[in-house]
C-alpha cells in the first residue's frame, strides 16, 4: 500500500540538511518504533529475506516542501513555510491500511542531523488509490534509482540508465523482492527463479543525484542514483513489487520510489 503523510512543523529549527534520506529513513524507523516496537524491529533487522540476502520492503519519495530554499554553500535546505508532505510504500496487504495508518498519526517527526534539525509532527495519512497495473507502464521517478554492480576487483560501479545490463539488474531485483516476500508469508523458499521476458526503455532526459548517507561520520558514503522516466515491459505482479517495494536498492534509504505516468 503507498500512503501520503503530511507534516506540520512544530516548534523551533528550519534548517535540515540536502541529503536528508539516510535522516528521513531513520525517523521512519524511530516513529515506527514508537508506535509498533515489533514492526520496526522486524523491518530493520529480520527483513524479508531469500537466496542469503536481506529486503526491506518499502521505499519512499523525496519531501515536497511548502516554501523552502536550498543553500547549497552550507549543505542545508531553509524550511521557511509550515507544511511538507511526502509519500511512502509498503509491500502489505490492503487489510493493513488502519494499521500503518496507527503507526503515523499524530506522531512527533525529527528530522535532521547533528549540525540542525527540524520539528515535525505529523497532520494526516492517507492512503493512495493503486493505479492500474499492465504489462507495460511507465514511470517517472519521485526519488532517485540506485543500481549498482559488483566489480571482480570486489568493487562496485554505480550504473547509468544507459548501461546494457542496467534493465537486467532492475527486473532481477524485483524477481529477489519477490521471491523475499513470498518466503517470508508462506515460510517457504522457492527455486531461484528464470529472468522473465522484458522491455527497459529510459525516456527523456536523465539527471544524475548524489547522495551522501551517514553524513559527518566515518561511514559517509557517496552513492549515486538517477533520476527519469522510463518505460518497463514485465510481468504484472513486478510492476507491483516495483511500485510498493521500490525499484532498484536500497528502497528503503528512500531509493526507487516512482509515480505512474
Amino acid at each position: 500500500m503507498r500512503f501520503k503523510i503530511r507534516l506540520q512543523k512544530e516548534g523551533g529549527g528550519w534548517y535540515l540538511p540536502i541529503n536528508y534520506q539516510y535522516e528521513l529513513s531513520s525517523a521512519i524507523y524511530r516513529t515506527i518504533d514508537r508506535a509498533n516496537s515489533g514492526f520496526s524491529k522486524f523491518l530493520h533487522d529480520q527483513g524479508y529475506l531469500a537466496f542469503g540476502k536481506k529486503f526491506r520492503l518499502f521505499t519512499f519519495s523525496r519531501i515536497q516542501f511548502q516554501n523552502y530554499k536550498i543553500i547549497k554553500e552550507a549543505g542545508r535546505i531553509e524550511h521557511f513555510g509550515e507544511k511538507a508532505e511526502f509519500e511512502i510504500s509498503f509491500l502489505v496487504d490492503r487489510a493493513a491500511e488502519e494499521f500503518i495508518k496507527g503507526l503515523f498519526m499524530d506522531q512527533v517527526f525529527v528530522l535532521g542531523d547533528k549540525v540542525s534539525k527540524v520539528n515535525y509532527v505529523i497532520s494526516s495519512i492517507e492512503a493512495v488509490s493503486p493505479p492500474l497495473f499492465q504489462e507495460t507502464m511507465h514511470y517517472h521517478c519521485l526519488s532517485p534509482i540506485f543500481i549498482k554492480r559488483k566489480r571482480l576487483d570486489g568493487g562496485e560501479d554505480y550504473l547509468h540508465p544507459a548501461d546494457k545490463e542496467y534493465g537486467m539488474l532492475m527486473v532481477q531485483n524485483l524477481l529477489s523482492k519477490s521471491m523475499a516476500f513470498i518466503k517470508t508469508v508462506i515460510g517457504q523458499e522457492s527455486e531461484k527463479p528464470i529472468l522473465p521476458d522484458f522491455e527497459f526503455k529510459p525516456k527523456g532526459k536523465v539527471y544524475k543525484n548524489g547522495v551522501k548517507i551517514k553524513q559527518l561520520t566515518e561511514q559517509e558514503t557517496m552513492l549515486i542514483g538517477y533520476m527519469y522516466e522510463f518505460e518497463l515491459r514485465v510481468l504484472v505482479e513486478l510492476h507491483e513489487i516495483g511500485y510498493y517495494a521500490g525499484f532498484g536498492q536500497l528502497g528503503s534509504q528512500g531509493f526507487g520510489c516512482v509515480g505512474v505516468k
